[in-house]
């Protein structure tokens, strides 16, 4: 039975005519119509009361339902007038409503007070209920969003500017709707942002201001200019720094001095080989009158052979090169993540063009064309290899593509292997649009799970092949290996089975949309469908989309990347979060150094060059009075923490010795850090790993490696046995300066230049005398002196 307080709800919400308003706007103005869509919901998402932690949470809160982020107008607008006995609102008493009470505190609410009876917000909401609480459906549908200023807004020092954010709705109106939006600001340091959108200047330096209106998003940089003198600057060496400098020049910073020769070198030299330059290699470095010396160095470590190692330790991390997930037995595990790193590695060190380079992994098969005996016969001959050299050297990175990649997705559902691939390849996050809208980004679960469906053709169920050949050529190998198995005394067990094949199959699996419960046609990422037709790989479509020159991510996205790993700190920042409320700190720079990719032919080594060679790369990390505050602006070098391979790798080449690899885990003798492929490692190294940050390669974000400082790193270069032991290595650093005829003096300066890759201060070296002719002995002064060197944060840290 419908009750009279419902009945009389609901005819006056029929009747009533359209809400009309004199609402004082705390912008300026007066609004005169409430609109539900325009108003209404910008307000319950400006409140906070649609989030997932609030009403719009799946469960609702005390009954009280909202669709998250305000998404669904009709949902919001029954829960607010028909649900509970329409007890929510009181078109007849306003001020009576519950909605209202609850907001301003007369009754109890667990959200608190989220504004003041006098306040403009809770004048819109007792207008829209005085009105009649009435909808119009598609009045708030948004056609653009504008916001003034566009790209920047330039706000002097303890200055303020307002930001006015104007919407373009379908029907053709525009509408100020400033007060009506959510502001957001990446650092208060810089500024700060009140609830209607004016920005107050803090100190010098620029900040992502992002602005929200009921799913819209756009973001703009917030520059606050440095004080004093205009700004000065160097020659630009090339495109990088004019740029660099232009947005420099806005916020009034001079950007340091250049780097010193031997500071330049260690940090070229960690950042692309994980070592450090010899002492030789510093005093000839820092002698060399030629003025191309940078130049030519850079060249040398790009086509060093580490190089390649270093780049393909990353683009494991970026892959997702996890032994544990790679298929059983689980004693094989290492050896297939050294082949996918090593496949990785050839490719960087034959510099092949990175957009072929994702395309072989996109795509991969296992039989890359070839005839069934033919790929019988290398997987056996890649498996003997393996088993004879725990997985390095063997013939796998002679292989067109890399099928260890989608292998390693066996286990996952299609829409992880999706979300692996926006993210490593696109440099975008998905996850939130798997269950709603992205609530700071366009993507809709509609995108999400279209985009996944894409892969709904990739096979590698256990005993399914091709086709029948690639069967029966599998059954004969793994009958004959079982055969070898018996006579040779082994019992036959699932060691001897063919690896599994990896193809495009015929059937078709696709998940469904479980906002609509219906299959969302497969389609690229905010593009066209992808049609499955007579057994084509839609991958391949995939792989064409996703490299295109036109694709508004490929690019940039390694670019990005690749900034990020000789600065520290990327364009976008993090890496892998291109997105609408992230925007980078320098857009010009981030498109040109795309475009430059693009038109090089995606050339890898190029685009590196480019960058090592700016002056931008080469500056000091030492500040100025400008400068001091800047964070992403790169006016200066930033001191930034190692990768924790190249701790392992730094400090072996600071103590002159090799890390020692055995039983599962063996690799040939000299094997760096930075080429070992396997992420599940044993012994002392795998702690050192461990909390220096590395991966374990689980998911598909960037966040899993750890760059953050903690106690147990300082403990373990002060405290830990391997340490020790490292010191005390008979061929180690120390050993041999102990036992070098050297003076004091010369002593001295060799350990500073072996492990700080300079000569000492004045007062370092009367203070490192002190302490070497205060000692027993030789060795003991040594000793003490280097493992002083490597304690110190200049040692740990790049610069």
């Amino acid at each position: 039975m419908t009750t009279p307080r419902l009945l009389a709800a609901a005819l006056v919400c029929a009747l009533a005519p359209a809400a009309r308003a004199d609402v004082t706007l705390p912008t300026g103005g007066t609004l005169r119509h409430v609109d539900f869509e325009r108003h209404v919901m910008g307000l319950l998402s400006k409140a906070g009361c649609n989030t997932g932690g609030c009403h719009g949470s799946f469960q609702g809160k005390n009954g009280f339902r909202l669709s998250l982020f305000g998404y669904e107008p009709a949902m919001d607008h029954a829960a607010l007038t028909r649900d509970n006995l329409g007890r929510r609102v009181n078109v007849l008493q306003p001020h009576d409503s519950l909605l209202l009470q609850k907001a301003v505190g007369s009754v109890a609410h667990d959200g608190g007070m989220r504004f003041g009876r006098d306040s403009w917000v809770y004048a819109v909401f007792r207008e829209w209920v005085a009105g009649g609480a009435r909808w119009t459906p598609g009045s708030g549908a948004i056609a653009k969003l504008t916001v003034t200023p566009d790209n920047f807004a330039v706000v002097a020092a303890d200055q303020s500017r307002q930001v006015k954010v104007t919407a373009t709705f379908a029907d053709g109106t525009s509408e100020d709707i400033t007060p009506f939006c959510d502001f957001k600001i990446s650092d208060e340091a810089i500024a700060s942002v009140d609830a209607v959108g004016r920005v107050t200047a803090r100190q010098p330096g620029d900040a992502g201001l992002t602005i929200l209106y009921r799913g819209a998003v756009v973001a703009l940089r917030v520059i606050v200019p440095a004080p004093g003198a205009p700004a000065t600057f160097p020659q630009p060496a090339n495109f990088v720094d004019g740029l660099v400098f232009d947005k420099l020049r806005l916020l009034n910073m001079t950007p340091s001095g250049p780097a010193s020769d031997e500071v330049f070198l260690r940090r070229v030299t960690i950042d692309t080989i994980a070592q450090l330059p010899t002492a030789a290699e510093v005093k000839a470095f820092a002698a060399d009158p030629d003025p191309r010396k940078r130049e030519k160095l850079v060249d040398k470590l790009l086509a060093h052979p580490l190089h390649a190692a270093v780049w393909a330790t990353k683009l494991s991390d970026i892959t997702g090169n996890n032994t544990t997930a790679l298929e059983q037995p689980q004693n094989t595990a290492q050896r297939r993540s050294q082949m996918w790193h090593d496949w990785l590695r050839k490719r960087v060190q034959d510099n092949v063009a990175y957009d072929k380079t994702v395309r072989d992994i996109l795509t991969a098969t296992s039989l890359d064309g070839r005839a069934p005996e033919e790929w019988v016969a290398f997987t056996r001959r890649v498996d003997e290899q393996a088993e004879k050299t725990n997985g390095y050297g063997t013939d796998y990175p002679n292989k067109p593509t890399l099928d260890l990649f989608w292998r390693r997705q066996q286990a996952q559902p299609v829409e992880a292997w999706s979300e692996k691939v926006a993210a490593a390849f696109l440099g975008v996050r998905l996850e939130c649009a798997q269950c709603h809208k992205h609530p700071t980004d366009r993507w809709t679960q509609e995108d999400y799970w279209g985009f996944a469906n894409i892969f709904g053709t990739v096979t590698f169920a256990n005993n399914q092949y091709s086709a029948p050949a690639v069967k029966d050529a599998a059954a004969k190998e793994n009958a004959d290996r079982k055969t070898a198995a018996e006579a040779g005394g082994k019992k036959a067990n699932n060691q001897f089975l063919l690896v599994k094949e990896v193809f495009n199959s015929a059937q078709v699996k696709q998940a469904k949309n479980p906002g609509t419960n219906k299959i969302a046609p497969a389609r690229v990422l905010g593009g066209e469908r992808v049609v499955f037709v007579g057994g084509d790989d839609p991958r391949v479509k995939l792989a064409e989309w996703v490299t295109s020159p036109t694709n508004p991510f490929f690019a940039k996205s390694f670019v990005n990347r690749v900034w990020a790993h000789y600065f520290g700190v990327g364009l976008v920042n993090p890496v892998d979060d291109f997105s609408l409320a992230n925007p980078p700190t320098n857009a010009k720079l981030l498109d040109a150094l795309a475009d430059s990719f693009v038109k090089s032919g995606y050339d890898v080594r190029k685009l590196e060059r480019t960058v090592l060679l700016s002056r931008t790369y080469g500056l000091s990390f030492q500040t100025n009075d400008s400068n001091k505050f800047d964070k992403n602006n790169f006016s200066h070098s930033y001191i930034r923490p190692l990768l924790a391979e190249q701790v392992v790798d730094v400090l072996n080449s600071a103590l002159g010795v090799d890390e020692q690899f055995a039983g599962q885990d063996a690799a040939p003798a000299g094997t760096k850090m930075v080429e070992v492929g396997s992420s599940r490692l044993n012994g002392n190294v795998a702690y050192a790993l461990r909390i220096f940050g590395r991966p374990p390669r689980t998911t598909a974000c960037d966040c899993e490696r750890s760059a953050e400082p903690a106690l147990p790193q300082t403990l373990f270069r002060m405290t830990d046995p391997t340490i020790s032991n490292k010191l005390a290595a008979g061929t180690g650093r120390v050993q041999q300066l102990a036992k070098a005829k050297l003076s004091d003096e010369e002593l001295v300066e060799e350990a500073f230049l072996a492990t700080l890759s300079r000569r000492p201060t004045a007062d370092e070296k009367a203070s490192s005398l002190t302490h070497v002719r205060a000692a027993r002995t030789r060795l003991e002064a040594t000793t003490d002196l280097v493992w002083a060197l490597i304690n110190t944060r200049e040692f740990i840290l790049n610069h």
